[in-house]
């Protein structure tokens, strides 16, 4: 079970590269990178005597902040300043903050004058229109919500929620959480018990959200989860045994109940907490829900009716075997179509499954490996790409694949991976060669351009820095920092973490100090992709197609390359454009495509290659003009054969719409009914493979398009 804990740190920057070599700037201080100030700074906090420090990834310039400020476990960035909970000598727990310079590491406010301090926890912080929000705790008002802009005139008490020094809730306890409109945390009260509230984050704004159990007893609101313009979370039901999940839209009557009488918990706890994965704006999760004790469910957030909120698969597992599953939900990747994620009991079945996100048929076993005297579960390298401005998360590939860790009979437990098909699935290399496992219990790892950089073993050289392009040639030892002579098995166990200034951060140990760790940079230059693409339009203009598209930086950019197509697969190249070269600002870009009204064709589709110095290509997403002119209704295969799902493009599409598949016997597969809908529609079916016919009746007239599953 040593491979179950899953909270990891990934690297969420994917990058160009070019390496040297690894350098030490830091011995035995076991500093640890919390904070990016920056692109050229990060704090980092000693794991020795939680002092704390910063780097611009050399030596030199790696040093202590402050010698008598110390890190209670963390903080957050705001206006590119690290505000955290501290200890000073003169102030106690406080509220400091540092801008990466000695002069600037300082205490915000002394909120309990002298060495008894206000504050404990710096998990209880959070993020929200411009402001930290944090727990403090004073003699004549208890632990209640402040807020903080990082200046002592701005750091006030947010309200005084349970009047007196009683406090609002217990340490540790608040769930703070925020939304783009809202605060949500757990408050404790004589007559509501622990329930939710509310706060638009100002002065005085604090209010009970809805009291989930009425009277005293508590329904415990934890574990909160973004899902759309919802909040879902999981509460205690009033039995005290039962689980449930809700969700919130920040308003009373928009917090609604979604699924209950949850059995047990996690490991075993009488306290539920659900496990989410979001897919195609649904969110995922296992439960025991009486009848399933691993069933998979999923919610779009509107309500708890069949509808919106239903099960679809169980994966098997009962009693004990029944408690592990449902966390490795967070380990989840996305695919077009589907989303794959380990499935375990510890013992005996050790796989990776896939689903599409609707159906039975189509949440299935994807692939089996082996199991050892370890326990070693299947563990995805989960690659996140995270859009800031919506707080969505995508899962880019690496060179059309993502890697995993799992087990075989005759290589050990070892690198893989998988383009999404079980032909695409194989072994990367038998590192450690034999059985024996190549890779351990270290789960840390950093995607870049030129590879992945993780942590393995050869048996030769102990637990060190490895990289792969995803071939056995290209997978290699980047360095034995730790060699150990006297056994030459001596464990680096590095630790990947931020890029800073265009170097790849991680920790490690060299050997010298058992209980201490150091600090490593891989030398080069880690640089964002050329062109960072922030929207891409087409419209029509009289006869012409114009094109639109923006970028938010520009590094060492050449050209962009427009192509068009109209069946989305084979693509023509129309013009170039030149790129900026060199930008951190907003550029604008357009191009026209004369004519293409008169071209006989009812869509066309583009996309845009953009181009580097360095001859390295990156291609948009694909979008599509349909040509204004034509008033009758269309449908069309974006693909035939078919591969996965269908793709299908509704146009002029006016009332009720009925899609049906039908096999070459005439028998009805799949039969579906949408109101007035346009534009591209996925269809989640399972055909074996063979001849079908697409069925759309609309308006009384009937389309049939046949299409060829493979």
């Amino acid at each position: 079970m040593k491979k179950f804990l899953l909270f990891i740190f990934c690297g969420f920057n994917l990058c160009v590269c070019t390496f040297a070599q690894v350098t030490q700037i830091n011995n035995n201080n076991s500093l640890s990178p919390v904070a990016l100030l920056n692109n050229n700074l990060a704090i980092l906090v000693s794991g020795a005597d939680q002092s704390i420090w910063v780097t611009d990834a050399t030596g030199a310039g790696t040093f202590q902040l402050s010698t008598t400020i110390t890190d209670n476990g963390g903080g957050l960035v705001l206006n590119g300043k690290y505000i955290f909970t501290g200890t000073s000598f003169a102030e106690g727990a406080e509220i400091f903050i540092t801008d990466g310079t000695i002069a600037g590491t300082q205490i915000i406010k002394d909120i309990v004058p002298g060495t008894a301090g206000s504050t404990s926890l710096s998990n209880e912080m959070t993020l929200f229109n411009g402001f930290v929000y944090f727990i403090a705790t004073t003699a004549a008002e208890g632990s209640e919500l402040w807020r903080t802009d990082g200046t002592a005139g701005n750091t006030t008490l947010v309200k005084d929620i349970v009047p007196g020094p009683t406090g609002s809730n217990d340490p540790g306890k608040y769930e703070l959480t925020a939304s783009s409109t809202y605060l949500l945390f757990d408050v404790k009260t004589a007559t509501e018990g622990n329930e939710l509230w509310r706060s638009d984050g100002t002065i005085g704004n604090a209010s009970l959200l809805k009291d989930i159990i009425p009277g005293a007893l508590s329904s415990d609101p934890r574990t909160s989860f973004p899902l759309n313009n919802y909040i879902l979370f999981s509460t205690t039901a009033a039995d005290g045994t039962h689980g449930e999940i809700w969700r919130t839209d920040g308003t009373t009557g928009g917090t609604i109940l979604l699924k209950d009488n949850i059995n047990g918990g996690f490991l075993g706890l009488t306290t539920f907490n659900a496990f989410f994965h979001t897919f195609n704006n649904r969110a995922y999760f296992v439960i025991d829900d009486g009848v399933n004790e691993t069933g998979i469910w999923s919610t779009d957030g509107i309500d708890g009716t069949t509808g919106h909120t239903s099960y679809i698969q169980d994966l098997g597992f009962t009693g004990l075997d029944a408690l592990i599953s449902p966390a490795l939900f967070i380990d989840a990747f996305n695919l077009p179509g589907k989303f794959i994620f380990p499935v375990t009991d510890g013992a005996s079945r050790f796989e990776l499954w896939e689903s599409d996100g609707s159906t039975a048929a189509g949440t299935k076993l994807f692939k089996s490996f082996a199991g050892n005297g370890n326990t070693d579960i299947p563990f995805i390298y989960v690659n996140y790409g995270i859009n800031i401005s919506n707080q969505t998360l995508t899962y880019p590939l690496y060179n059309g694949v993502f890697f995993f860790t799992a087990g075989s009979v005759a290589e050990g437990y070892e690198l893989w991976k998988s383009n999404g098909t079980d032909a695409g699935t194989t072994i990367v290399k038998d590192i450690n060669m034999g059985t024996a496992d190549g890779l351990g219990n270290n789960f840390t790892y950093f995607y870049s351009s030129a590879g992945l950089y993780f942590a393995a073993t050869d048996g030769v050289t102990g637990n060190e820095l490895w990289k792969t392009d995803g071939t056995d040639a290209g997978t290699s030892l980047v360095k034995n920092i730790n060699p150990n002579v006297s056994t030459n098995s001596g464990n680096a166990d590095p630790s990947m973490n931020f890029i800073v200034n265009g170097r790849l951060m991680f920790t490690a140990t060299d050997g010298d100090d058992a209980a201490k760790t150091d600090l490593f940079v891989v030398d080069g230059i880690f640089n964002p992709l050329p062109v960072k693409l922030i929207d891409f339009t087409v419209q029509q203009s009289f006869h012409d197609a114009l094109l639109h598209w923006s970028t938010s930086q520009e590094i060492n950019s050449k050209n962009f390359t427009i192509q068009s197509s109209t069946d989305s697969k084979n693509w023509t190249a129309i013009g170039t454009v030149q790129a900026a070269g060199n930008a951190s600002v907003k550029n604008n870009y357009s191009f026209t495509d004369p004519g293409i009204a008169n071209s006989g064709k009812t869509i066309i589709y583009y996309r845009l290659i953009t181009t580097d110095l360095d001859g390295k290509t990156a291609q948009s997403a694909i979008i599509y003009l349909k040509l204004k002119g034509d008033k009758k209704w269309n449908v069309q295969l974006l693909s035939n054969p078919v591969h996965e799902n269908l793709k299908v493009l509704l146009e002029g599409i006016t009332g009720l719409t009925e899609l049906s598949i039908a096999d070459i016997s005439g028998r009805i597969l799949y039969k579906n009914k949408t109101q007035t809908q346009n534009g591209l529609l996925t269809i989640p079916v399972n055909l074996s493979a063979g001849v079908y016919v697409l069925i759309v009746n609309s308006n009384s007239e009937k389309k049939a398009i046949r299409f060829i599953k493979e």
